[in-house]
């Protein structure tokens, strides 16, 4: 773990409807084999480092946030960890995404979390203070066989479902983002039925098979469903036919739920 200064702390999100993203930890110990965020590597100095083994903080990220935070205009919203999950272990110990939601509390800004972890449940006291905050959890699958090799350090789904129930139960607005959705694998029934009374809206996004750790994803869908499988998925992520029934499948589970449907992604090409 090193400790970097930033520059800025506040870039422009290409993400659908948030405008910031703010990410106070470079890397991310989860280590999730499915992550597309690998590519971050060859920008940070980490070219030569196993994905999901470092993490570096922004020594300097609430002081940078204090002067740029005056940018963000007041319909205007602000994603905490795109590239990176904020509440990852390491934030037990600095709290820098505590102290950041402080800052962003005393500006009166809208914040969205997205997060694998129940650490976020520490927040609560401050979360319940906002007038414009939405908190997430992105969930795929929920057979321990497969988050165990797929999300090794991040909070079990069944955890993070929980997470909803308390966050919901506090009168804080909650999302689920059911990704990656892989074919065989993810069961989105099962999650939504878990789920489904504990949010205000819900996303989908099926598993990013562009992602420049496609060898390392490859490998590990092998284990875990055998080769001739394995191969079965990265076509099926493509192909049109089962994207197109997978997305209705998603918005008749939101209209089930009657929870509102903020969007389905999947990386055709």
């Amino acid at each position: 773990m090193q400790a970097i200064r930033c520059k800025t702390i506040l870039t422009k999100s290409k993400l659908p409807s948030v405008d910031y993203c703010y990410n106070v930890y470079i890397g991310c110990t989860h280590a999730c084999q499915y992550c597309y965020a690998e590519f971050m590597k060859k920008f940070t100095g980490h070219i030569n480092d196993e994905w999901g083994q470092f993490v570096d903080y922004k020594e300097n990220a609430l002081e940078i946030l204090e002067k740029e935070i005056k940018k963000v205009k007041k319909n205007e919203k602000v994603l905490l960890g795109s590239v990176t999950d904020s509440y990852q272990p390491i934030e037990k110990k600095l709290l820098l995404t505590r102290k950041s939601l402080e800052i962003f509390l005393k500006n009166k800004t809208h914040i969205s979390i997205l997060t694998k972890s129940a650490l976020v449940l520490r927040d609560i006291d401050i979360l319940s203070c906002y007038d414009k905050c939405e908190v997430g959890i992105s969930c795929g699958f929920l057979d321990k066989n497969v988050y165990q090799i797929l999300e090794p350090r991040a909070s079990n789904p069944y955890e993070r479902i929980m997470v909803l129930r308390e966050l919901k139960r506090a009168g804080i607005r909650t999302y689920l983002f059911i990704s990656p959705i892989i074919p065989f694998i993810s069961d989105i029934e099962s999650i939504f039925s878990l789920a489904g009374d504990s949010i205000d809206f819900a996303m989908a996004e099926v598993l990013n098979t562009k992602c420049n750790n496609i060898k390392k994803l490859r490998s590990t869908l092998e284990k875990l469903v055998g080769y001739e499988k394995s191969l079965k998925i990265l076509k099926l992520c493509k192909d049109k036919e089962y994207l197109s029934t997978i997305q209705d499948k998603f918005e008749a589970l939101c209209r089930t739920y009657k929870v509102e449907n903020k969007g389905f992604f999947a990386h055709k090409n």
